[in-house]
């Protein structure tokens, strides 16, 4: 049975891995390939198990392991074209690496069946991942999007997991230290998805199906793991957590651990 770990999720680094001790994914190498690697092995998997990694765009904080992970363990890199381009480009990746497009197409990895979807976000190109596994469950991974376009909507729905961004507190946004045009960057529809927005989709989601999220992404300027929760917590009151739905922040220093969906 595969399971979702949240290994890092934060502004200063991002990346998951989808599997079990055997078998897996990553999404993102957002942190050094040691810190990966650490990560991992604390959960009891070893590097080797990884079949693929799928890049959801190129913000160092989603690829900063990704060259020396590629070099190291050969494992083969999946993304978007614009985004393969860029990687070569700027040597962000091994020189040898397997590279592969995901573009408007399914890829079959490991017995896992992964499609993209675009986000709105300010990177030339940025995707989630839409992650069918062995058994049949879906997952999703939604990060980094100034908006819900109806394409992320469809994509979102239906799952039996969603890691979905809640980036930043209005609030403390507002009232913050970001330069203006910083803030206004995060705050438009390419920047990223505010707890109010996250709040929102889950809400929706719950009204689908989905009963199972992890709040990813928080800023550690603009956000706290209880100021996020408690705007979801406090906006689903409708529901009864732990009975209509389970929610869990994902860790932001490598200390994720498994989350069974």
């Amino acid at each position: 049975m595969a399971r979702f770990y949240p290994l890092f999720s934060s502004s200063k680094g991002n990346s998951s891995y989808i599997g079990n001790e055997n078998s897996g994914i990553l999404i993102d190498a957002g942190v050094s390939c040691k810190r990966l690697v650490g990560a991992l092995e604390n959960n009891g998997i070893s590097p080797e198990a990884v079949q693929a990694v799928f890049i959801t765009h190129t913000h160092s904080d989603h690829i900063a392991g990704l060259k020396i992970l590629t070099k190291k363990y050969s494992i083969p890199v999946y993304a978007q074209t614009v985004n393969l381009e860029i990687l070569a480009s700027s040597d962000k990746v091994a020189a040898d690496a397997a590279m592969y497009s995901v573009d408007n197409r399914d890829i079959e990895v490991g017995g896992f069946c992964v499609s993209s979807f675009e986000t709105p976000h300010d990177a030339p190109a940025s995707c989630g991942y839409r992650i069918v596994c062995p058994d049949g469950k879906v997952i999703v991974t939604c990060t980094d999007l100034g908006e819900i376009t109806p394409e992320v909507d469809r994509k979102l729905t239906g799952a039996d997991m969603v890691l979905l961004e809640s980036n930043y507190d209005e609030k403390m946004l507002r009232n913050g230290s970001y330069p203006y045009t910083l803030k206004q960057r995060i705050a438009s529809s390419h920047g990223h998805l505010s707890n109010s927005d996250c709040s929102r989709q889950l809400k929706k989601l719950i009204e689908g199906g989905t009963c199972r999220f992890v709040l990813g992404h928080l800023s550690q300027e603009n956000n706290t793991a209880f100021i996020a929760e408690s705007s979801a917590v406090d906006f689903l009151n409708e529901f009864r957590r732990n009975s209509d739905y389970l929610l869990d922040i994902a860790s932001p220093d490598g200390c994720g651990m498994a989350v069974a969906f």
